[in-house]
């Protein structure tokens, strides 16, 4: 055991010298996950349920250019997602990336497959220190995991050669072989359909950004419901929300959309390769999903607390400065906003502002968000519109259960699947009881007689406790930096390169220009990001952009303080 895990923890100080272009262990910051509650460890390698391909395979498979592994350490860093750095033997046994995971099916056997984890752990480089930041987003690039593995799966499929090697490291039979290989073209046809209905040619994600509504709609609406004409183009990529606090907020999604957190995170995982029966009446609803697992998750998250701003590493902050910034984020200009009617602050004693308790069943409060009209926010509108406006969906099968109805407006559809599905584990072996099921649900029940408020489209604002750690900037991740948000629009990068590690610590966010990335192996990968075009701009939002120069700065430093 000592020298497998000698061995785990040199391939992860290499992975970490590949990606970043420096070597060294990755620090933590406080975050209220220690050593103690092995809240990390959890985090990174408990499945959600969702099944990408076989578990075995993934360490048997080559690129599909190359002899490397797909699974090797250089080929998942490529794809922006991170190595665990000395995994635990006991709950990482096979060194899996950060989110990896194995999903353990009773009935079709192991699983590699992502949870939580994966896109919402970050990291930064900044002279030569590597930082992790749990609950941040990450710089990992769905798309690209799925192409890389479907190309790997074809040209296996493709070269005897690639087929025999694989083969020999799973130690099969001919007779194994045949039916693996048969396995093999069912799965790579499959995530060749995912690939599809996730993503379209003029709205590519790139790292750390991923259209997480259109993906879960097509796999449901499209693939699960098996009807063809309910695909839409996935046209609103969106980046990784960070999670601290979220378990406590009155509402989440980009678009302040769901509030349960059970339901949200089941959907997640059913938009990641988690399955879903739609078809068969007798195991209607049945899924992938884990139940207790998608339950404890949250739990752990609400463990979570906002990273301070490192000043050993990233540099003191000027507190002067920061107080006259916290000034600017409290006063009230011409519009007759501030910045913290929005994005509020803690009060003298630690708390935001609240939701009334007698608004729900259970006496509970949760942190108040505030839902910004699209003609307000003025921020690309497509993130909204991709849920919103996407017309009426048929319901196939599904039609007797919804009271005939062949067609139905897509939130309100998938509300009823993801009810359908909700209700189906929370009634599996052992069933839970109303009592827990509360608990499940996170409380999220309004008192009798009260009335939800009225849904405001637009984009939800939420407390920016640990901004500094998020970019880049807006829904979308079309700003780079706290100082470029605070610009007017027109002021804002057109373009920009995103994939980069380096921290600015002045402007606060990722180095963006390509020729200023020291590391050549992350200049090679960098993704172009063109603000220019639909679903991508970097309009709006322009409170603070009527600052003077001095006054933007002296935000941005406050801002480095939450």
């Amino acid at each position: 055991m000592e020298g497998n895990m000698t061995r785990l923890a040199l391939i992860a100080v290499i992975t970490v010298g590949f990606l970043t272009g420096c070597t060294g262990e990755p620090e933590y910051l406080e975050q209220n996950w220690t050593e103690e509650n092995q809240l990390r460890e959890k985090f990174y390698t408990t499945s959600q349920g969702s099944q990408l391909i076989p578990y075995e395979w993934f360490f048997a498979l080559e690129a599909a250019t190359s002899y490397k592994l797909i699974s090797s350490n250089e080929q998942i860093s490529l794809l922006g997602y991170l190595p665990d750095y000395a995994p635990d033997p006991l709950t990482n046994p096979d060194g899996l990336p950060v989110g990896f995971v194995k999903d353990e099916d009773p009935k079709t056997g192991d699983w590699i497959g992502v949870n939580c984890a994966a896109c919402h752990t970050a990291q930064f480089v900044y002279n030569n220190r590597v930082v992790r930041v749990d609950g941040a987003p990450s710089m990992g690039n769905f798309i690209a995991l799925y192409r890389t593995v479907r190309d790997s799966l074809d040209a296996t499929l493709a070269s005897r050669y690639k087929f025999s090697r694989f083969a020999k490291r799973l130690r099969l039979s001919y007779s194994e072989s045949k039916a693996v290989y048969a396995q093999m073209q069912e799965i790579a046809a499959e995530l060749d359909g995912t690939i599809t209905r996730g993503v379209s040619k003029d709205h590519e994600p790139g790292f750390g950004r991923v259209d997480a509504f259109s993906g879960i709609r097509n796999e449901v609406f499209q693939h699960d419901l098996g009807i063809e004409e309910n695909f839409r183009p996935s046209i609103a990529p969106v980046s990784y929300p960070f999670l601290w606090g979220t378990p406590d907020l009155q509402a989440v999604q980009w678009t302040g959309n769901a509030d349960n957190p059970f339901g949200r995170n089941a959907g997640q995982v059913l938009g990641v390769l988690g399955r879903l029966d739609l078809q068969n009446p007798e195991t209607l609803f049945e899924s992938s999903v884990r139940r207790d697992n998608v339950f404890l998750m949250e739990q752990w998250i609400r463990e979570l607390k906002a990273p301070q701003w490192p000043e050993d590493i990233l540099g003191r902050i000027d507190h002067a400065s920061a107080e006259r910034g916290r000034a600017i984020y409290n006063k009230v200009d011409a519009s007759g906003y501030s910045c913290a009617s929005c994005h509020a602050l803690k009060n003298a004693k630690g708390q935001y502002p609240l939701t009334p308790a007698s608004d729900n069943a259970f006496g509970k409060q949760f942190v108040k968000t505030t839902n910004i009209p699209l003609a307000e926010v003025g921020t690309d509108p497509n993130a909204f519109l991709t849920i919103y406006a996407q017309g009426d969906f048929k319901t196939g099968g599904l039609a007797s259960l919804l009271g005939g109805e062949t067609e139905m407006f897509g939130p309100t559809l998938l509300t009823n699947i993801g009810g359908g599905v909700v209700r189906k584990l929370f009634t599996a072996t052992p069933a839970l009881t109303p009592q827990q099921q509360a608990v499940y649900s996170g409380f999220r029940v309004y008192a009798p007689g009260v009335t939800p408020p009225a849904y405001v489209p637009g984009y939800k604002a939420r407390p920016l406790e640990g901004i500094w750690a998020t970019s880049p900037y807006l829904h979308n991740g079309s700003v780079p930096t706290l100082h470029d948000l605070l610009l007017p629009p027109s002021e804002r990068p057109s373009s920009f390169w995103v994939g980069s590690y380096e921290f600015d610590p002045v402007s606060v966010g990722y180095k963006t220009d390509r020729h200023q990335v020291r590391y050549k192996n992350i200049r090679t990968r960098l993704f172009y990001f063109d603000a220019t075009r639909e679903g991508n701009f970097n309009s709006g939002h322009e409170y603070g952009t009527r600052l003077s120069y001095s006054q933007r700065w002296d935000l941005v430093e406050f801002l480095k303080t939450l």
